[in-house]
């Protein structure tokens, strides 16, 4: 790994050094500013916030031909999205089910990531059994305009979830498509995919009416499976091409906005997704019978659904009050998973899993302004938020394993709160801002008797928690900044960790709840450099963390075989911590108008702590990765295009040590190979209103993995080539903006 490091390094080095034989030629501060609000909770350009945050609006999307999560972050160092190939089961295996799972930050991901849309939570992820649910089909990234992506906890601005980073989807206002003086406007676009044989339309429409302006969008996606660069078709599990799917989304999202004067706006927001999934899971069938039992048909059909309403009043002035919003909303979501697996001769089976949220929750927020010319000035944010939940979630089917029985449920029904009050400001004198920040947070889980679990007992929770928050950039000269960062995070318990319940009593395992649960809980130092100006910017950034109380199952008992009389015994508990260091660095050089050079990369090294103090890898880290690309955009934007290079190094076997294919001293797990794939894309305006964009992706037809996709399998697996990610792949759009 060391000349991987190396590698890495020099390359930022040698694009960082290439501006230094330019000259300024006008003020640093004159440059674009890309405003975040997710790193402090208070509008500040990217180049002035302590922390490192990530903006990608709805044109860098549309360049890139992004299609859904696992592409938004293509290009992003050190944050990856897990998606495996789909080989599950009827009653055992998950592989590939949950789709595009989350986001992974720094090495720690799942539920440890808020994700938000408009501020409001999407549901949470979760797994049991045969059944395992992801987030990425929560958000459709045709009714986004921006998304916000911020590294490390952050918790104390936003609660719960925040334990290792946060993302922020920001929705499409009527405003977006209705400059100037328009009373109506709109977008258009359709594109095709090759890589999963996808087809997706959009379409908006808003218009003005006095002091109202409204839209309406919707996204619709028909798709096949992923390609990938396996070769061996037929059924059984030695195939490895991808298994048969056919999916199709939909995705609409409504707005209506009063803006009475200049101060005043009021919304009224809808929004609906949903997704449905049929896969023919031939890597399930049995080609011979050789167990006695043939397998003769194991089909999915997987939806999920989410819905929002939403309203808010934001108040936008001058003066000490410069901002305050109220918002209210209700979401629910379904994820349904149903499997039809016929047997012969023993009995057929079907499975039917849900997981369902409903949440009512309100936030509001003020932002005061103080100072005086040519002294201190100080920004300071008030805000507090409450949400309720009822989570659920249902296993169904038939022919349940012996000593089960169906209809049951894998936790209790729950209702869950979370509530929080923050302050959070930005203090300036002279060359030092800060940027300190605390936020209280409470939550409460209240099972409810469960007539699914009738010999049940389950256990309520409460609790609370203080993080603490503390930024500061000094301004050395106009484009040079030095900035530290401290902050905690925190995660409460999820109603499916403190009262999971199964029982196999003649079988002999069984699971408990365990009511005295804490928070898992974070901490990160982050400190790093950045110089700008117009020909070159880049930013060299350091941090650690520590996470403490990582919340997993574990079998208590010990007992080598299960037996009625001494069974196993499964329980959620707090499992001693996490150590992650590392470093990221981003430089873009702009030599001549129109030409823009980028390269990043991220390497990041994270051990597990036990109770016992005993120290292993922690598989979620992924290995260094470098990001190139040089582009050029035309002065007027009529054409432009990149040639992008992404180097991803191969993990070291050592760093494997701890997971389940680790056998003792012989290394046994599939690390994958180190590899560079070339992706070229461009785009021309045909007109003043239609722009038509293409792009070939992994130029060279390489054959790779990424390392979230194969975590956990064995160095001598014959299916690995399923695991592999597309070859050579285009996709084209054509939009046409009115």
């Amino acid at each position: 790994m060391g000349r991987h490091i190396a590698l890495g390094v020099s390359l930022w080095a040698l694009a960082a050094a290439l501006p230094a034989q330019a000259q300024d030629k006008k003020d640093a501060e004159q440059q674009d500013s890309t405003i975040t609000v997710t790193a402090t909770r208070i509008p500040a350009d990217v180049k002035e916030v302590p922390a490192t945050v990530t903006v990608i609006d709805e044109r860098k999307m549309a360049d890139e031909l992004t299609t859904d999560i696992k592409d938004l972050v293509r290009y992003e160092p050190g944050i990856s999205v897990p998606r495996g190939p789909t080989r599950f089961g009827a009653a055992q295996g998950t592989t590939g089910r949950a789709g595009n799972e989350g986001f992974v930050i720094r090495g720690i991901g799942g539920n440890r990531v808020l994700i938000q849309v408009d501020g409001v939570r999407v549901p949470d992820g979760f797994a049991f059994g045969a059944q395992s649910t992801g987030r990425g089909d929560y958000v459709d990234l045709g009714l986004v305009k921006s998304v916000e992506i911020l590294r490390g906890p952050a918790s104390a601005l936003y609660g719960s979830d925040g334990l290792a980073g946060a993302v922020s989807f920001t929705t499409s206002d009527p405003a977006d498509f209705l400059q100037g003086d328009k009373k109506v406007g709109g977008l258009a676009r359709a594109a095709y995919s090759s890589a999963d044989d996808e087809f997706s339309e959009t379409g908006v429409i808003a218009g003005r009416f006095g002091d109202l302006s409204a839209m309406v969008a919707y996204t619709r996606r028909d798709y096949h499976e992923l390609d990938n660069k396996g070769t061996t078709g037929g059924i059984g599990t030695a195939r490895t091409e991808p298994n048969p799917q056919d999916g199709h989304s939909n995705a609409a999202l409504g707005r209506l906005v009063y803006e009475p004067d200049a101060h005043n706006r009021f919304r009224i927001t809808g929004e609906y997704v949903d997704s449905r999934l049929a896969t023919n899971v031939l890597t399930g069938l049995t080609p011979l019978p050789a167990t006695g039992t043939t397998i003769d048909l194991l089909q999915a059909r997987d939806t999920s659904k989410r819905g929002r309403i939403a309203g808010d009043w934001t108040w936008n002035g001058e003066g000490t009050l410069e901002f305050a919003r109220l918002s209210g909303y209700w979401q629910n979501s379904k994820d349904r998973q149903f499997t039809d697996e016929d047997r012969s001769p023993v009995a057929d089976r079907e499975r039917l899993n849900t997981f369902e949220n409903r949440v009512y929750g309100a936030s509001g927020e003020v932002r005061l302004g103080f100072g005086a010319e040519g002294g201190l000035h100080a920004k300071l944010t008030l805000a507090g938020d409450i949400s309720w939940t009822n989570q659920k979630g249902l296993r169904d089917g038939v022919t349940p394993p012996a000593g089960e029985t169906f209809p049951t449920r894998a936790f209790p029904e729950t209702d869950y709160m979370l509530a929080g009050l923050v302050a959070a400001a930005e203090v300036t004198f002279g060359p030092l801002t800060l940027y300190p920040a605390l936020r209280f947070d409470a939550y409460k889980l209240t099972p409810e008797k469960d007539p699914l679990l009738p010999t049940f007992v389950a256990s309520g929770q409460d609790g609370s928690r203080v993080s603490p928050k503390v930024g500061a950039v000094i301004k050395l000269t106009e484009g040079v900044r030095l900035f530290a960062n401290y902050t905690q995070g925190f995660k409460a318990p999820e109603p499916s960790q403190v009262n999971n319940f199964f029982a196999n009593p003649p079988v002999g395992y069984t699971s408990i709840s365990n009511p005295n649960l804490k928070p898992e809980t974070s901490e990160s130092f982050e400190g790093g450099f950045r110089y700008f100006n117009d020909f070159v910017s880049f930013d060299l950034t350091g941090f650690y963390a520590r996470y403490h109380d990582f919340i997993d199952q574990v079998e208590t008992t010990g007992r080598p075989f299960p037996s009625p009389a001494n069974p196993w015994i499964y329980q959620w508990r707090n499992l001693g911590g996490v150590k992650i260091r590392g470093f990221e660095a981003r430089t873009e050089v702009r030599p001549v108008q129109g030409v823009t050079a980028t390269l990043a990369l991220s390497y990041a090294h994270g051990d597990t702590i036990g109770t016992n103090g005993a120290k292993l890898p922690l598989q979620s880290v992924d290995p260094l990765k470098v990001v190139g690309g040089i582009g050029y955009d035309a002065a007027d934007r009529r054409f432009g295009g990149r040639l992008m290079a992404t180097y991803g190094g191969q993990k070291e076997i050592a760093r494997t040590r701890g997971s389940s294919c680790y056998t003792g001293t012989a290394p046994g797990c599939f690390t994958g190979t180190d590899f560079v794939t070339l992706d070229l894309t461009a785009y021309v305006r045909v007109t003043n209103d239609v722009t038509l964009r293409g792009g070939v992706f992994n130029l060279t037809d390489r054959k790779y993995w990424l390392w979230q996709d194969i975590r956990g399998l064995a160095a001598n697996s014959t299916v690995r080539d399923a695991y592999t990610q597309p070859g050579r792949n285009g996709s084209v759009s054509i939009s046409y903006r009115f």
